[in-house]
């Protein structure tokens, strides 16, 4: 199986270079890179386009005339699907004089979002394997031959890449300075994950970093982090032929039993019906055969795991008045501490309550200014406007216009503070607009 980026990447080289390159060539990079073209020019055009906009490059000096370069997908930039962006996940390639010399970590191809993908892949669709996300980083594995030893990288940078006040810093090659590597080198080594390799140079091993707090709350990079919280789990491995296998296909290969639960293969639709309204699993992941080549993978996420993780973790007010506003109240308030619990049911009842009075009242022009005044006495600046609340309420979606409110008035605000019951106290004073009517 090709790399993309690899095979754009030799294409340029040889072009740039003045070999001749034959037109079939030219239109198979342009294909990889998502536009087909004819032309040398509209060629580089659309390379430059690829990875000066959406297409991260981080390139590292490794000696000797050796530069080592890491792609990932640009963060800032709304993912858009061909076969060189479905490959930025983390795919390392060794360059020499400039010339691409080979690929030494291909991980998985990104998994695809299943509810925007379902336009293309009928929910019918049976994957030959399902397991549950595990929520950390995702570390690759790869044997790297500059320095003759088995290192990981993440998604976004090698092992000597770390980011600091939004700057890359980039240390000596061979140096690991990544916290997220660091940890992942110190439970390789405890667990003698190295010596499992020996003879499967070439591979590459994609693995799951899971730590105390779950990467979707986007904790900072841990400092002095102890390895034993920590835990290597193992989701899949690319042959040294390029063929795919699945975490646990893997870890029969290396001896490795720290894998991803695994869920039983079920049509597509039945498994985001079983997953969407999860608060403790972020997402299903799903291997598909389609035609030849590497599998589609498909990521079927939770619609509340996200909130869940903020009011557990975080304790962050917002969240939990979005999973009341979902009727998810109870099952928030179980996941603090029995104080924080009942703070919790605490804006279940103002949700509710304004939704009774919002059903009971009609919401004219003065009644929306006296509620945007508080809302936006309550944030101390403005946060919505009468208008807006009319609008909404003249939708008589009245429950999504109480969850708009409360979402405005608890954002930023914590569970374990006491202004959280100051504002639901002054959010009571909505109702009574309403009822004064």
């Amino acid at each position: 199986m090709e790399n993309p980026i690899y095979t754009v990447e030799k294409i340029l080289w040889l072009l740039e270079s003045g070999h001749h390159v034959e037109g079939n060539m030219i239109r198979r990079a342009g294909e990889l890179l998502g536009t087909p073209v004819r032309r040398a020019e509209a060629l580089r055009a659309r390379y430059s386009d690829v990875f000066s906009r959406f297409v991260e490059r981080r390139c590292s000096d490794a000696g000797s005339g050796y530069r080592v370069c890491i792609y990932s997908w640009n963060k800032r930039r709304a993912f858009k699907a061909f076969p060189v962006s479905l490959y930025a996940t983390g795919t390392v390639i060794l360059f020499r004089g400039g010339e691409p010399v080979e690929v030494m970590c291909s991980p998985l191809p990104k998994a695809l979002d299943y509810p925007s993908a379902s336009n293309n892949i009928p929910g019918s669709s049976t994957p030959y394997h399902v397991s549950e996300r595990v929520d950390g980083w995702q570390v690759n594995l790869y044997y790297d031959k500059i320095l003759g030893r088995w290192v990981f990288s993440t998604r976004y940078v090698l092992h000597n890449m770390y980011f600091s006040r939004g700057a890359l810093n980039i240390d000596r090659y061979g140096e690991i300075s990544n916290p997220i590597v660091s940890l992942a080198d110190a439970i390789a080594s405890r667990e003698d994950l190295y010596g499992r390799l020996r003879d499967l140079e070439g591979w590459s091993f994609v693995f799951v970093l899971l730590g105390p707090e779950p990467a979707i709350t986007s904790p900072p990079y841990p400092i002095a982090p102890d390895p034993s919280e920590y835990s290597l789990y193992l989701v899949g491995a690319r042959r040294k032929d390029g063929s795919l296998i699945t975490g646990p296909e893997a870890g029969e290969e290396i001896g490795w039993g720290l894998v991803p639960p695994a869920k039983n293969p079920k049509p597509l639709e039945d498994l985001y019906g079983e997953v969407r309204g999860s608060l403790t699993t972020r997402s299903l992941i799903a291997w598909l055969r389609v035609g030849e080549g590497d599998p589609v993978v498909l990521e079927i996420p939770s619609q509340y795991y996200y909130d869940a993780m903020m009011v557990k973790h975080l304790r962050d007010a917002k969240s939990a008045s979005i999973l009341c506003s979902e009727d998810l109240c109870e099952d928030a308030a179980k996941l603090v501490p029995g104080d924080l619990g009942e703070r919790v049911r605490s804006i279940g009842r103002v949700f509710r309550d304004l939704v009774d009075a919002f059903e009971r009242g009609c919401i004219d022009e003065k009644t929306s200014q006296l509620i945007a005044n508080t809302i936006n006495e309550i944030r101390g600046g403005e946060g919505i406007t009468a208008k807006e609340i009319l609008v909404e309420a003249l939708s008589r979606n009245y429950r999504r216009l109480a969850r708009k409110i409360l979402a405005l008035i608890l954002e930023e605000k914590s569970l374990a503070s006491d202004e959280t019951t100051e504002i639901l106290t002054k959010a009571s004073r909505l109702c009574s607009y309403q009822q004064a009517q």
